[in-house]
């Protein structure tokens, strides 16, 4: 794989290092289970996120996790073992509602203790004597235990700064770093080893009000930039396809063309629409790079086709 990744880099200029993007967008409403979204249980049913259009900071459809205590939708990063890495994302919790998510270091360990590496609890005292605390989270891990305050009923995005190999978490919101250790230091990324699987986003039920929306999630390597947040405006999915790949963007997609591993151009569209679907039904299993152009922003996606 790694001959694949830089040929493709000598080939176009590419970075590569946006691994995930998902503005929701591409969905039906409704339960969704697929592509990078699975579950605790990882099959489909009532634990699958919700795919909403009440709310949304771009588009008109965002991933909704309830209140009763049994959605428990899994986000797969893809296994992270070294290195730093950036996700962000778009979090609306409702009036007196509470929030959850947390990150997990193996998918092949959830459930064993030692596999949560950083819990973050939102409205919800979660030490000793659970009580609910409206505008109030905590970030816990193995031996720790940091609070900050988040905006109720208004969008505000979450920003985790992951540094694998030297162990640390650094987060933002709204751009601003929080200073949870108190002393402008990193906290510690939590659990028994530093890896990095999936996220999360459990609806905790120690109250049965949870409720809450994500949307316009960005996962890259290394620090997150500006490119990476105008790349986020363009959805493409799902990564890994048989048939077809759609794609979605804020501004009109002009171009879209698909490239094998030896640089040819093997598909090339003009949808001159916000919405796109590409038929991969035709070719060989293999990797190859999707490139979209809506409006200024290119943005390259490195695709499987079974």
């Amino acid at each position: 794989m790694k001959k694949v990744y830089f040929l493709l880099m000598a080939i176009f200029g590419l970075s590569l290092n946006a691994q995930l993007t998902d503005d929701f967008e591409s969905y039906p409403v409704g339960p969704y289970f697929g592509g990078h979204w699975s579950n605790w249980s990882n099959t489909s049913g009532a634990e699958n996120i919700i795919i909403a259009d009440d709310r949304a900071t771009s588009g008109t459809q965002s991933g909704f996790i309830g209140n009763d205590g049994v959605q428990d939708p899994v986000l797969i990063l893809g296994l992270k073992e070294a290195g730093v890495w950036s996700i962000q994302f778009n979090m609306y919790i409702d009036f007196g509602s509470t929030g959850y998510f947390n990150i997990q270091q193996t998918i092949a360990n959830m459930g064993v203790t030692g596999n949560w590496a950083n819990q973050f609890y939102f409205g919800l005292e979660p030490i000793a004597d659970p009580s609910q605390t409206p505008g109030t989270a905590y970030v816990t891990g193995t031996e720790f235990y940091y609070p900050f305050s988040y905006p109720e009923e208004q969008w505000f995005t979450m920003t985790l700064e992951i540094d694998l190999s030297a162990g640390t978490l650094r987060m933002f919101m709204d751009g601003v770093e929080v200073n949870l250790s108190g002393d402008g230091t990193p906290i510690p990324y939590g659990g028994d080893q530093f890896k990095m699987e999936a996220m999360n986003f459990y609806s905790h039920s120690e109250f049965s009000n949870n409720s809450y929306w994500i949307d316009d999630i960005v996962f890259v390597e290394g620090v997150m930039s500006v490119n990476d947040i105008q790349a986020a405006e363009v959805s493409v999915y799902p990564t890994v396809a048989d048939s077809q790949v759609n794609i979605s963007s804020k501004e009109v997609i002009s171009n879209v063309a698909v490239f094998n591993t030896s640089g040819q151009m093997v598909i090339k569209m003009s949808p001159n629409a916000t919405s796109a679907r590409v038929d991969v039904s035709s070719l060989t299993p293999g990797v190859y790079v999707i490139k979209t152009t809506s409006g200024k922003t290119t943005k390259n996606t490195k695709i499987v086709v079974k």
